[in-house]
């Protein structure tokens, strides 16, 4: 069976506003809310666009043409005339490099797909981030739920305190019946103490990931699996890491022609005029200079970018069997931890409830000790936790491939 999994489309709203350094980010949030902000003012992403602009500059660096050289020269011979009938000469000349056939228009190419590859580049850190923080939001969700069970199974044994505390002062518990309890009770404290230092690290991993620092998130949805609609194609869709590598293979590339037509001598055209002051005279000069390659070949530019296209080509083979061995791992992941949780809501949760009375009854009835008591409230808590583990889990897989078939690299309906 296959499967995709959307969100609500309040992530992609067009009237969601990300947030901004003068905005600070809401103190309760749900997964929506959690994956806009990831695709909003992030740090990581703003680091992307910033690459963005800086290839942008490139492409007017390799769109421009050289610069004219323009030179002015006067001569004064004291004394005896030696160099031309004159006391005094005026020169003036022009250079301008000629670039040859081709090499602006390689730049020029090499250059937009550099920007090419830079926009699917934050496209695909778009992608990843907006997984990684729906993933952490999961694992905020499962550490308060982990506190709220702790909370939860506290009063339950103080419930169970106050019921062992009445049967022995009518004479039908020992002191251990109660002492037990407390020690129980001690127990749970630690675990709350450890639970909460857990929910703290929860809200720090989000809130850096999201880039607010100081940040106390609150998770205010739920544990739930994700709706699976839309069954994927037969072929699944390119990633944007794929597509990114392939963009900057495509740029590498690119350059390497760049590189090779730039090995190329140098040419100029020069022209200027030359003339003497009493007599007056003047001579018109043209020509041409090219350079003679003897030390320099620029062949280590060229040698650099032939390296770069091929570890760019190494990146694209491994990105193509990373997306297609991740998409095939999620897909199981889902469909296996799906079924792990319906067997536990078909076989487990409904004899949680019948399990606690159960106990409560028979303790009452003197037909149990006071571990068993203990026990059936520790299996509550213990089974709570293993359904949250599983329900987090699939929701992780599930956000985990919608990452892999590309669906947060832009806004769907």
């Amino acid at each position: 069976m296959k499967w995709r999994f959307v969100l609500s489309a309040m992530m992609i709203a067009a009237a969601a506003l990300p947030a901004t350094a003068a905005e600070p980010p809401p103190e309760s949030v749900d997964l929506p809310t959690v994956l806009t902000l990831a695709r909003g003012a992030s740090p990581r992403l703003e680091l992307e666009r910033k690459q963005i602009a800086l290839a942008q500059a490139a492409r007017a660096t390799a769109g421009a043409y050289p610069n004219p050289t323009l030179s002015f020269e006067r001569a004064r011979q004291p004394g005896e005339l030696t160099n031309f009938s004159s006391k005094v000469a005026k020169q003036w000349s022009v250079q301008q490099p000629i670039l040859l056939p081709g090499q602006r228009s390689s730049r020029i190419r090499a250059a937009d797909l550099g920007v090419d590859a830079a926009r699917s580049r934050l496209t695909a850190t778009t992608n990843d981030l907006t997984a990684d923080a729906g993933s952490a939001y999961v694992e905020l969700l499962q550490a308060q739920r982990k506190r709220a069970a702790l909370e939860q199974g506290m009063a339950d044994l103080d419930r169970l305190r106050g019921i062992v505390a009445g049967r022995q002062s009518a004479g039908m518990a020992s002191r251990y019946d109660l002492l037990r309890v407390d020690v129980e009770l001690a127990d749970w404290r630690t675990k709350l103490a450890e639970a909460e230092a857990d929910l703290t690290d929860r809200q720090g991993q989000l809130a850096g990931l999201l880039g607010f620092p100081g940040w106390r998130p609150h998770g205010a949805g739920e544990l739930r699996p994700l709706p699976a609609v839309e069954p994927p194609p037969a072929v699944a869709p390119d990633s944007p890491a794929v597509i990114a590598s392939r963009k900057e293979e495509a740029a590498a590339l690119a350059r390497v022609t760049a590189a090779r037509r730039d090995r190329l001598p140098n040419v100029s055209l020069s022209g200027g005029q030359f003339w003497t002051v009493a007599p007056y005279g003047k001579t018109y000069s043209l020509g041409f200079e090219i350079e003679v390659p003897l030390f320099d070949t620029r062949r280590g530019a060229y040698q650099q970018a032939r390296a770069e296209a091929e570890s760019a080509s190494l990146q694209r083979t491994l990105a193509e069997a990373q997306s297609s061995a991740d998409i095939e791992r999620y897909r199981a992941q889902v469909q296996q931890r799906g079924a792990a949780l319906a067997r536990f809501e078909q076989q487990l949760a409904p004899r949680l409830p019948q399990l606690q009375q159960m106990a409560d009854d028979a303790y009452r009835l003197g037909r149990s000790t006071v571990l068993e008591l203990l026990d059936a409230t520790r299996v509550r808590y213990e089974t709570t936790l293993s359904r949250d583990e599983l329900t987090a889990n699939l929701m992780e897989a599930q956000l985990r491939l919608q990452a892999a078939l590309g669906d947060f690299a832009q806004a769907r309906p």
